[in-house]
């Protein structure tokens, strides 16, 4: 039976996901579902999103300064204004 390699891949890549989306929805106290929707419904991408988490837990640096590099990363915004949404 010949190895079937797209579906390794794609298992890994799912696992992969949902290890991530555990990982972040552990920082932001939201759910993997809720992690998962933001990515699908703002388009970042999970590098991006983690960029975005990093400087909001980043106590050191300023809030101005947060904001001006949380709107230079794609889709930045929009995946605050997601998170915002899932807690109002």
């Amino acid at each position: 039976m010949p190895t079937d390699w797209d579906k390794i891949a794609e298992k890994a890549a799912q696992e992969t996901n949902e290890e991530l989306h555990s990982e972040i929805s552990s920082l932001v106290s939201l759910k993997n579902k809720d992690i998962e929707e933001l990515i699908l419904e703002t388009g970042i991408s999970q590098k991006d999103l983690i960029e975005v988490l990093k400087l909001i837990k980043e106590a050191t640096v300023s809030n101005e300064a947060k904001a001006t590099a949380i709107k230079n990363i794609g889709k930045g915004v929009d995946v605050l204004v997601g998170i915002a949404g899932k807690f109002l």
